[in-house]
C-alpha cells in the first residue's frame, strides 16, 4: 500500500504552489516588455535573497568561466591611489593615447563590487573597443558611509588622469560614468572637479554619463516614486532606495520610517526656495499619471530630524541635484528608465543642467532599473537580456564613441 504523504509535505508543496501562483499574478505595466520575465526575476531574487553576496558573486563567476581571461581586453587588477581598480585596456597597444571611462559600480552604496559588475564591463568595455575603462572598488556603506564612497571615486579619477601617460590615456579626454548609486557618485565627482578650486589645475572631464541615476533624497514621493515604488515585479522597490539612503548617510535604517513618509524634511524646507530643485512641476505630464497624487499640502515634516540630517541631505557631494550653481559642468549622458524610482531625479537633473547652459543628451526608455545590467542587484541571476537593454547600450556605446 502507497504511504500516504505526511502532513508536513503537503504544507510544503502548498506553501510552494502559494508562493507559485503569488509571483505568477504579481502585476507588471503594461507598456513593459516581458512581463513573465520579469515575475520570474522577482521569483528568483526572493528564493536567493538571503544567499550571502560573496556566495553569489562565487556562483556568478564559476557560470561565466575563464573570468579574468579578457578574449579582446588587457584586464589587470591594481590601486590607484591606495583604492582597488579594475583596468580593462584594448589588447593591441595603440598608436596614440586613448579616451578613458571611470566607472563606478551600482547597488546602493552598499552592495556589490567590481566583481559583481566584470561581465557587463568586459562587454562594455569590449564594445566602445579603444577606450580604456577603470572600474573603482570604492568603499561601502553600512561600514563606511559618506563620504566615503565619494572619497574613493575622486582619488582613483585624479589618480588616472595624473598619471594618463602610464596606461596611454589622453588626460583631456576622461569621462566618469555609473548606473543608479554608481550615477550618484560620477555627477558628484563631477561637481568636485568642476567647482572644488583645489583642482583648478586638474584637466577637465570631458563627460559625465549617469545611467538612472539616484541624485536627491529630499522628496522621495516625487511621481516615479509614487507611480512604481510598490510593485514587488519592477526592481528597485522604494523601500530598498529608501534603505539604501538611510544606511549610506548614517550606517543605519534608523532614517527609514521617515524617509517613507517625506517626514525627513521639515515644513519650512519644504517652502523654501531648494524645494524649487525638486518640484514637481519639472515633471513632464506625460509621466504623472496612473498612480500619481499630486502633494495636497507642505505643511508637515519633522524639524528636529531634518535639522540633524540637513548640512548631508543638502550637500551636493551627497545629492547632486541640490547644488545650486551647476554652470560649467561637462557634457552629460543621462539614460532614463521609465519603469523606475528614479527616473524623476534624472528628469529633474537634466532639467537643471540645461537651464544651467550644460550639454544633455537624454535618453528614455520603456524599461526598468537595472536593465542595463545582467547581473545588478534585481537581476541577480538573469540571463536574459530584454531588447530595451540592447538598444539602450547600442545607444550609450555610439554617444561615448562620438563625443568622447
Amino acid at each position: 500500500m502507497a504511504t500516504m504523504p505526511s502532513g508536513l509535505t503537503i504544507a510544503i508543496i502548498l506553501a510552494f504552489i502559494g508562493v507559485g501562483l503569488y509571483f505568477a499574478t504579481l502585476p507588471v505595466p503594461e507598456k513593459l516588455q516581458n512581463p513573465w520575465t520579469l515575475r520570474g526575476m522577482a521569483a528568483v531574487n526572493f528564493l536567493t535573497s538571503q544567499i550571502p553576496i560573496s556566495w553569489k558573486c562565487f556562483i556568478l563567476k564559476t557560470i561565466r568561466g575563464d573570468y579574468f581571461q579578457g578574449v579582446t581586453r588587457n584586464i589587470t587588477d591594481t590601486h590607484f591611489d591606495g583604492v582597488p581598480v579594475r583596468i580593462y585596456q584594448p589588447l593591441d597597444k595603440p598608436q596614440s593615447s586613448l579616451p578613458a571611462i571611470v566607472y563606478f559600480h551600482g547597488g546602493g552604496w552598499v552592495r556589490w563590487d567590481v566583481d559583481f559588475f566584470h561581465g557587463p564591463l568586459t562587454s562594455f568595455s569590449t564594445q566602445i573597443d579603444q577606450v580604456v575603462l577603470v572600474s573603482v572598488e570604492y568603499r561601502r556603506a553600512p561600514e563606511h558611509i559618506f563620504p566615503a564612497a565619494i572619497d574613493d571615486c575622486t582619488d582613483a579619477t585624479l589618480y588616472l588622469i595624473r598619471h594618463a601617460k602610464e596606461y596611454q590615456v589622453d588626460a583631456n579626454r576622461v569621462a566618469v560614468m555609473g548606473d543608479s548609486a554608481g550615477g550618484n557618485l560620477a555627477a558628484a565627482v563631477s561637481q568636485r572637479l568642476t567647482f572644488d578650486s583645489k583642482y583648478k589645475d586638474v584637466p577637465k572631464l570631458k563627460l559625465q554619463g549617469l545611467i538612472y541615476p539616484c541624485l536627491q533624497a529630499f522628496d522621495l514621493n516625487l511621481p516615479s516614486y509614487q507611480q512604481h515604488g510598490h510593485h514587488v515585479a519592477v526592481p528597485l522597490m522604494k523601500s530598498r532606495m529608501i534603505w539604501y539612503w538611510s544606511l549610506y548617510l548614517q550606517g543605519n535604517d534608523e532614517l527609514v520610517k521617515y524617509f517613507a513618509t517625506n517626514n525627513h524634511t521639515s515644513s519650512t524646507a519644504k517652502k523654501s526656495s531648494i524645494a524649487e530643485f525638486v518640484s514637481h512641476d519639472h515633471i513632464p505630464n506625460k509621466f504623472k499619471n496612473g498612480e500619481y497624487v499630486p502633494p495636497e499640502s507642505d505643511d508637515f515634516g519633522e524639524e528636529g530630524v531634518y535639522e540633524s540630517i540637513k548640512k548631508t541631505l543638502l550637500n551636493p557631494d551627497f545629492a547632486p541635484l541640490m547644488r545650486k550653481d551647476l554652470r560649467g559642468l561637462p557634457e552629460a549622458y543621462i539614460l532614463i528608465s521609465e519603469f523606475d524610482v528614479l527616473r524623476d531625479d534624472g528628469i529633474l537633473y537634466g532639467h537643471r543642467l540645461e537651464e544651467a547652459g550644460v550639454k544633455v543628451t537624454k535618453e528614455f526608455y520603456v524599461g526598468t532599473h537595472g536593465m542595463m545590467s545582467d547581473n545588478a542587484d534585481y537581476g541577480t541571476f538573469n540571463l536574459y537580456q530584454m531588447q530595451v537593454a540592447v538598444k539602450a547600450t547600442n545607444d550609450l556605446v555610439n554617444f561615448v564613441q562620438t563625443h568622447l
